[in-house]
């Protein structure tokens, strides 16, 4: 069985994520990638088993304790209200060193989420309801998280949450389907206005993304049509469209 779980969330201001791998000439994701939101819903629900840790080491590689219950999502994804904009601060670092005094110049990238428009940020979990039934933690439990999410990835994006909502998914194949939320970009045809963005396939780990696979997920700006051999879920009235 598949339950989901829906976060409706307002950005403070902005949303600072990084891509990676980055240079000196580091940029900002416009969207909220899936190892983020996983990250999100990690550092709360880990709290209620009193573990306060956010990186554990496996194996001489650093993870995050994120991946600890990756296992227990079939599918994550979300869906934004109000076009985020890149901006890159360049900022002047004062340090001493031996005495000496040191400058130099760094960047910090964002995506920013405020003005006139009522920008939000609705985040969607499918969960494994089997996994689920193996571990510690309940659907009270990821609600009880999700309620506590304060921020998506970097401590300069502050959010707040306005409503969780939780139930039974109903996941069917179709050719056609209508969706706000992002989905992977393979395959399908696409109706509608979007960008397209590469992030790191969170199926495949979180925490070490040197070489981390990645898809290309698609972020619709307003509700876009898509066809092709779909797998879709419906949660509280909404559809989304699956991986293949």
């Amino acid at each position: 069985m598949t339950f989901f779980l829906k976060v409706m969330m307002r950005p403070t201001g902005i949303v600072a994520l990084r891509a990676l791998p980055q240079s000196k000439m580091r940029t900002a994701l416009r969207y909220v990638p899936p190892t983020t939101l996983i990250g999100a819903i990690s550092y709360p629900l880990h709290h209620l088993s009193g573990n306060r840790a956010e990186t554990v080491y496996d194996r001489k590689t650093v993870k995050s304790t994120a991946d600890g219950i990756r296992n227990l999502f079939e599918w994550v994804t979300i869906k934004t209200i109000g076009k985020p904009r890149l901006y890159g601060a360049l900022l002047k670092i004062n340090k001493t060193h031996r005495g000496e005094l040191q400058t130099a110049v760094t960047s910090f990238p964002f995506a920013v989420m405020y003005g006139s428009g009522d920008s939000t940020i609705t985040a969607v979990y499918l969960v494994n309801g089997e996994e689920l039934s193996k571990g510690p933690y309940t659907m009270k439990d990821l609600e009880r998280a999700a309620w506590g999410i304060t921020r998506l990835g970097s401590r300069e994006s502050v959010v707040s949450v306005e409503n969780v909502e939780t139930g039974k998914a109903e996941i069917s194949e179709a050719s056609s389907a209508e969706t706000s939320y992002a989905f992977p970009f393979k395959g399908f045809e696409v109706q509608g206005r979007g960008t397209l963005q590469s992030v790191v396939d969170w199926r495949s780990g979180i925490g070490d993304y040197s070489s981390a696979k990645r898809i290309v997920m698609f972020y619709p700006e307003d509700t876009v049509k898509v066809r092709g051999e779909l797998r879709t879920a419906t949660v509280g009235g909404e559809t989304l469209v699956l991986a293949p």
